[in-house]
C-alpha cells in the first residue's frame, strides 16, 4: 500500500480535500509567500513596551545601589 506525501502532489498543484475543489492548502501559494515584516509603526511601541520594564528594573537596582553606597 502506498501512503500519500506532500513530494508525491506536483508544485503548480493544489492539494484538494474531499470531493469538491475545495483546497486547504494551495502548495504555489505557500511556496511563494514570504514572512511579512513589522511595520515601523508597529514594531516602535512593540519595542517601547518590552524595553521599558527593563530599563526601568535596571535604573532601579542601580539607584539602590547608588543610596545604598551614599548612606554607607
Amino acid at each position: 500500500m502506498k501512503t500519500i506525501n506532500s513530494l508525491d502532489v506536483r508544485t503548480g498543484t493544489p492539494k484538494v480535500f474531499g470531493a469538491g475543489s475545495t483546497t486547504f492548502f494551495p502548495v504555489a501559494d505557500a511556496r511563494a509567500r514570504r514572512r511579512d515584516v513589522l511595520p515601523l509603526r508597529e514594531a516602535l511601541p512593540l519595542w517601547f513596551a518590552i524595553s521599558s520594564p527593563l530599563i526601568g528594573l535596571i535604573l532601579g537596582f542601580l539607584g539602590a545601589w547608588f543610596v545604598t553606597w551614599l548612606t554607607s
